[in-house]
C-alpha cells in the first residue's frame, strides 16, 4: 500500500507519552577507503530503536529479512563519491552528521545533515510501509552530502482502521511541524525551498500532506505546535495511488489538495512490480489536471520499485545498492528542483 488517505474528518487524538529528546550524534566520515568513526551519546526514549548508523565496513551492508515494502534498517558507511557531484565549495562531497531525535508528540526522527555551515535547503523523506525514518538513510546521505539538511521521520503505518490512517498522518505532520521549529539547529534554512521527498507509500503521504493547505486547522486532532507554512516542493517516488497486490487503492484524492503553486515531481521505476509506473504516470495526469504544476512521470529506466532510494530485495533480503543509477538519478532529480525553485524565488 502506498499512503495514508487524507485527514479529511480526523478521529481522537492519542498523545504519545513524553519521552526525553534522543541525543545520538554520530560523525561520519564519507571519504572513499575510509569507515565512519562514530561517538554516540543517548538518552533514549522509550520507543527509540537500535543506533541510526551500522558499522558495516565499506562496500558492505546489513540485510534483514523482506516485510512488505520495508526499506533495509542500515546505512553504508564510508561511501564511495562517485557519480555523486560536489557539495562543498572544492565539488567533493561534504562530511555529514547523523542524530536522532524526537518530541512528546512525535516518533524518531533521523538527521542527516551537512557538517559544515549552512545555511542549507530542508528535505523531508517519508519511508515506506512497515518501516521507519532510518530506511531513508541512504537516501539521505546522499542528499546531506550534496549540501541539503534531511530529516527522516518515523510514523505508524497500520491504515486497517480509519484510526490507524489517522496515526499516520498525525506522525508525519507533527513531524514535519517539529522539524521546522528545529531546522536551524542543524543548519537548515527555511527561507530556501523546503521539500517533502516521499518513497512508495511516502510518495502518497508527502502528496496527501504536502498539497493540503491546511492540516486540522483547529488543532483539535493534530495537536502539535500549530499550523505552519506547507512544502515548497513535493518529489513523490514509487507510489501506489490506485491499486495494490491487484486490489483498488483510492489513494490520491485531489479534491482535498489545494496548494497549486508547489513543484510537484513524480518518479517511477520502469520495472516496478510493486507500483507499477502506470500509476504515477495516471497520477500525474490526474494532478495536472487538478491545475497543479507536475513534472513527470520521471521514468527510470530498468529501475525496480527500490532503486530509486538504492535499495534492492536479494534472495527475499533487503540490501543497499549504493551506486544504484536509479538511485543517483533521483537524487540528481530532487537536486535540480530545489536549485530552479531556488532560481524562482
Amino acid at each position: 500500500m502506498a499512503g495514508p488517505r487524507p485527514p479529511v474528518s480526523l478521529g481522537p487524538a492519542r498523545r504519545m507519552a513524553t519521552t526525553q529528546r534522543d541525543k545520538r550524534h554520530c560523525l561520519l566520515v564519507l571519504s572513499a577507503g575510509e569507515t565512519a568513526s562514530r561517538s554516540v551519546t543517548r538518552s533514549t526514549p522509550a520507543h527509540a530503536g537500535p543506533d541510526v548508523l551500522d558499522a558495516s565496513p565499506i562496500g558492505k551492508g546489513v540485510m534483514r529479512p523482506a516485510n512488505l515494502l520495508t526499506a533495509p534498517v542500515l546505512v553504508l558507511v564510508g561511501l564511495v563519491a562517485a557519480a555523486c557531484g560536489g557539495g562543498g565549495s572544492d565539488g567533493r562531497p561534504l562530511e555529514v552528521t547523523s542524530e536522532v531525535v524526537s518530541d512528546s508528540t512525535t516518533q524518531d526522527i533521523m538527521v542527516v545533515a551537512p557538517d559544515a555551515e549552512g545555511p542549507w535547503p530542508v528535505v523531508v523523506a517519508l519511508h515506506g510501509v512497515d518501516g521507519e525514518g532510518r530506511d531513508m538513510a541512504e537516501i539521505a546521505l546522499r542528499l546531506a552530502r550534496e549540501g541539503t539538511a534531511v530529516f527522516a521521520p518515523t510514523y505508524r503505518t497500520d491504515l486497517s482502521t480509519q484510526d490507524g490512517v489517522y496515526q499516520a498522518a498525525r506522525d508525519i505532520e507533527c513531524g514535519y511541524r517539529f522539524v521546522r521549529s528545529i531546522a536551524a539547529d542543524h543548519g537548515g534554512d527555511l527561507d530556501q525551498p523546503v521539500t517533502f521527498v516521499g518513497w512508495s507509500l511516502g510518495a502518497s503521504a508527502a502528496l496527501a500532506l504536502g498539497l493540503m493547505e491546511e492540516v486540522d486547522p483547529s488543532g483539535e486532532y493534530v495537536d502539535c505546535f500549530g499550523e505552519v507554512p506547507r512544502p515548497d516542493i513535493v518529489v513523490a517516488i514509487s507510489g501506489c495511488y490506485y491499486e495494490y497486490q491487484g486490489e483498488p487503492a483510492d489513494l490520491l484524492d485531489v479534491s482535498t489538495l489545494s496548494k497549486r503553486d508547489a513543484d510537484v515531481v513524480l518518479v517511477a521505476g520502469e520495472e516496478d512490480t510493486t507500483c507499477a509506473a502506470w500509476q504515477t504516470a495516471d497520477a500525474a495526469a490526474e494532478l495536472r489536471g487538478a491545475g497543479f504544476d507536475v513534472e513527470g512521470p520521471v521514468v527510470l529506466s530498468g529501475a525496480s520499485h527500490y532503486a530509486p532510494v538504492f535499495h534492492d530485495l536479494v534472495d527475499g533480503e533487503w540490501v543497499v545498492v549504493p551506486n544504484d543509477p536509479a538511485g543517483d538519478r533521483t537524487v540528481e532529480i530532487v537536486l535540480d528542483t530545489i536549485t530552479r525553485r531556488s532560481a524562482n524565488v
